[in-house]
């Protein structure tokens, strides 16, 4: 593997940051703590969960990627994904997740690995997807793992943004998170985020509740404790991963690499 360094990318589905803020979040917040932070970043129209995820995979916008509901239809003139861009880098790649829409956010035979398990509706499912990232990642040499939960969303959707069980969906991910990055070398860098928030029972609006969502980014480089400056768009993600793996970006791309503070 000619790639050197090891990222993993968190996905906390429907995670809106005032959520974060408000549920018990040690993980998140010795995170945050220890490196670039933004609460304002924000995602793309339709805000739903696989036009959004299409958006951080191929930084490039709905329109043109061609997802705009979370059903997926074959790109007519496909954009470069971010698992085949390190793959094609020399990287290892791997996927842990529990909603099956997301096997399409890469091509075939780019993964090295890939779990997917249909259990997104209770809190022990997400804690299931980070047990199998543990053991996955323990024997194996990779530069990028994505691991994500979806039972945050589930929450929303069947009690309310913002209510009791929604913020406790947080509180398992941060669990789950912090088991994770307890298993992982020191200096694996790590990320963090949400595909998009939600308000009531629903999302895909153009709310902020809906559009705002927060980014931590943890790397050697990176000055503990700072703020990501700027507009951030949830497509400038990709583009950033690959900046921390020396990957260059496809030119098809519109997101750009953030300048973290050093």
């Amino acid at each position: 593997m000619s790639v050197k360094k090891s990222l993993v990318l968190f996905l906390v589905d429907g995670m809106r940051p005032d959520g974060l803020a408000q549920a018990e979040t040690p993980t998140f917040d010795r995170m945050i703590a220890a490196g670039a932070s933004t609460l304002e970043a924000r995602t793309v129209m339709p805000s739903s969960t696989l036009p959004c995820h299409m958006s951080l995979f191929h930084s490039v916008p709905p329109g043109r990627h061609g997802i705009a509901s979370n059903t997926y239809t074959p790109q007519v003139r496909p954009v470069p994904g971010l698992i085949e861009t390190i793959k094609g880098g020399g990287g290892a790649t791997a996927m842990f997740y529990n909603w099956e829409e997301l096997r399409d956010l890469s091509r075939p035979d780019h993964l090295d690995a890939s779990f997917y398990f249909r259990n997104a509706f209770t809190p022990e499912g997400d804690m299931e997807i980070a047990d199998h990232a543990i053991a996955w990642m323990a024997n194996h040499e990779f530069a990028f793992a994505f691991v994500y939960f979806n039972y945050t969303d589930f929450a929303g959707h069947a009690y309310g943004w913002m209510s009791e069980q929604y913020l406790a969906g947080i509180t398992n991910a941060d669990r789950c998170i912090g088991r994770v990055i307890d298993s992982l070398p020191e200096d694996t860098i790590l990320i963090a985020t949400s595909d998009h928030g939600g308000h009531e029972f629903t999302h895909g609006t153009p709310c902020d509740e809906d559009m705002t969502t927060p980014l931590i980014i943890n790397a050697p480089a990176v000055r503990p404790g700072s703020t990501i400056s700027g507009p951030v768009s949830i497509m400038d993600i990709a583009p950033t991963i690959l900046a921390q793996l020396g990957i260059p970006a496809p030119a098809e791309w519109s997101g750009t690499a953030l300048d973290l503070p050093g």
